[in-house]
């Protein structure tokens, strides 16, 4: 018996020490990289717990058709539902690198699990690892380039301040494409930004399109400035951004059947953002700190920044039926179309007061409006024509690491025609309570 207890010591020992050989090479290997090149690793823990009043998740958007009555209800408005998740939990390496050309180098790696294309488009990808950010800095003394898959490069302020993801979504920041973006200071305050990026959310978009079809990437311009002037909130300080960018889509199209013509429809976009801490920090302490912040914007074939404005350009002559960008199989009965796109505006405004240093709330009011003809909306019955959010929430910092948020949500939308089932409009109420913890 002693000698059998004796040869299982003897395994597990040299099971350990296989192990910790078979390990060093890895041990090794890791060491050298943060020593030479200054990885740091980075992200957050979420949890979050959602009540609505309508038959949706946690990850709700636009409100659902109410009911039109007890004999003519739909599924989506007739039940309340709870979740959970911690599928927005983000982890991130950031990578110092070293110069080139006179520029300080760095890089940036981020995902979260809200879905395998990276942007939740699915549900049934909720909890796979998806990429948010890869890109690459080099950074000269008032020149900066950034090359890689990040936010659009015109058009957003990360100052809106909600526990979901997808609420809000009013040019706050749907679309991270590939693109390449130089950063220009001409004095400490006032920059410009120029990017050329692709017309296409390269994750959600697998196949070309007619956006990719016309050859061109979106081009965008924006003027920023920035100023201690009236102080600061944290780490914000005053701040006016002006930008926009053009676009064009070669709309694609068979007439007669198996023959393929094609015309070209322009896209644009502009947006005007501020942050105004109107009542600043005194001493690194925010208590009794006031701020306002928001964006208008407005545009034609914004799809692909907003997710509830059109994405599909339409034929004017008949303002009917919306060209198919996937499979090129708008037959319009003619020789030639005339394609457009609807104008889409909106924008929001988020006020925010601290009562400590550490506990703070945020009211935000946003909209967006999609112009659509009356024949349209004969065509489209679900298309959205107009959206409205209202969002209150408290955050408190229980330490530089916890977070603790409760928030209530109230989405109001309208669409284009009724439906057996559904009025032409929804109202979504929502609770939720969130928890992060950085590291």
């Amino acid at each position: 018996m002693k000698k059998i207890i004796q040869e299982v010591s003897m395994k597990k020992y040299m099971f350990v020490f296989l192990l910790l050989f078979l390990s060093m090479p890895l041990i090794s290997y890791a060491g050298s990289v943060t020593s030479r090149y200054d990885v740091t690793i980075g992200g957050f823990v979420k949890f979050d717990l959602a009540y609505t009043d309508q038959n949706d998740t946690h990850n709700y958007r636009a409100a659902k058709r109410d009911n039109i009555g007890p004999n003519a209800q739909n599924n989506l408005d007739s039940y309340d539902t709870v979740t959970w998740s911690g599928y927005e939990t983000r982890l991130n390496l950031r990578i110092k690198g070293p110069d080139a050309w006179g520029a300080k180098t760095s890089a940036l790696i981020e995902g979260n699990f809200r879905g395998g294309t990276g942007g939740g488009q699915g549900a049934a990808t909720y909890g796979l690892f998806g990429l948010r950010h890869a890109f690459m800095n080099m950074d000269w003394s008032n020149t900066k380039l950034l090359i890689g898959h990040t936010w659009q490069a015109w058009g957003l302020l990360p100052t809106m301040d909600v526990l979901g993801a997808s609420e809000n979504y009013f040019m706050r920041g749907y679309t991270r494409v590939p693109q390449i973006r130089i950063t220009q200071n001409f004095t400490k305050d006032f920059a410009v930004v120029v990017a050329v990026q692709s017309p296409t959310n390269t994750f959600g978009n697998t196949q070309p399109d007619d956006k990719n079809r016309a050859l061109l990437p979106d081009s965008s311009l924006e003027f920023v400035y920035k100023s201690p002037a009236m102080g600061k909130i944290g780490s914000r300080t005053l701040t006016f951004g002006l930008g926009g960018m053009v676009g064009k889509e070669k709309v694609t199209y068979q007439f007669p059947a198996n023959h393929y013509r094609d015309s070209s429809v322009k896209r644009w976009g502009s947006s005007f953002y501020g942050y105004i801490p109107i009542i600043p920090e005194k001493s690194n302490n925010k208590q009794g700190a006031l701020a306002l912040t928001g964006n208008v914007f407005m545009g034609q074939g914004l799809g692909v920044y907003l997710p509830l404005a059109p994405n599909s350009a339409y034929n004017r002559p008949s303002d009917a039926i919306p060209a198919d960008t996937a499979n090129s199989g708008y037959n319009p009965g003619k020789a030639s179309i005339e394609p457009r796109y609807p104008m889409t505006s909106g924008g929001w405004a988020q006020m925010t007061f601290y009562f400590t240093n550490k506990m703070y709330s945020n009211l935000l009011f946003g909209w967006q409006t999609n112009k659509l003809s009356s024949r349209y909306y004969t065509a489209q019955p679900g298309a959205v024509r107009y959206i409205q959010n209202w969002i209150l929430n408290v955050m408190y910092d229980v330490s530089p690491a916890i977070r603790f948020g409760a928030e209530y949500t109230r989405v109001m939308t309208s669409y284009t025609q009724w439906t057996a089932t559904g009025k032409p409009s929804g109202t979504l109420n929502a609770v939720r309570l969130g928890a992060y913890y950085y590291f």
